[in-house]
């Protein structure tokens, strides 16, 4: 074999081991945030994630020093996941209404996941500080977006995340003690108006 085949078979071999390790993080990332949302952070067990993502727990901690980091790891892409479907040709408005509307899908799909990485945060100081580097990185790239669809608009960002913050830990929360949940339809159109608000009036205050 010369060596153009020779590195040829290489880079495919290399491309296929990629693509096998990108699919097991997926499962194992998958199951993760699965079990922590059903069972609970403190009762959700390294075999268990093993188990549904069908591997063994060697294979989980050969990549992962325990729980704490698949939290973390799966609440981080969780995020990213949302924010990889947004549009930066989209508006400020679309932007964030379909973060919003994401905060009536099941629990188990994220909020469920995302509330118990708060509440195990505030019981362990260094997941805490984790947890905010995450929060801190998404916010900047949901920032940069947002500034992106409304270049024109002088709009607070770390406001505009404190409100985002706001409505969805007190959706979370809601959902989480089974209060009665609106309509889609009705949960996006009050979402739309309370963004629109916020924008239209921080624009009169720092646009003039």
């Amino acid at each position: 074999m010369d060596n153009n085949g020779y590195y040829r078979n290489v880079a495919l071999a290399t491309e296929y081991t990629n693509t096998d390790q990108d699919e097991l993080k997926e499962r194992l990332l998958h199951a993760a945030a699965e079990v922590f949302a059903e069972n609970g952070y403190e009762k959700a067990g390294v075999a268990e994630i093993a188990r549904r993502a069908g591997v063994t727990t060697g294979a989980i901690y050969s990549r992962y020093s325990g729980k704490a980091e698949l939290l973390i790891e799966a609440v981080d892409r969780h995020l990213l996941t949302q924010l990889n479907t947004l549009h930066s040709n989209a508006s400020a408005v679309d932007v964030l209404s379909h973060l919003g509307d994401h905060l009536l899908d099941d629990l188990s799909d994220g909020t469920g996941l995302f509330l118990e990485a708060v509440v195990a945060a505030k019981r362990d100081p260094e997941l805490a500080e984790r947890l905010r580097h995450v929060l801190q990185s998404e916010e900047n790239k949901l920032g940069q977006l947002i500034k992106e669809a409304a270049p024109e608009q002088d709009i607070d960002q770390l406001a505009l995340m404190r409100l985002a913050h706001a409505i969805g830990f007190g959706m979370t929360l809601t959902r989480t003690i089974g209060l009665d949940l609106p309509s889609r339809d009705d949960w996006t159109t009050v979402i739309n108006l309370v963004i629109e608000a916020f924008i239209n009036n921080e624009t009169k205050i720092h646009g003039g």
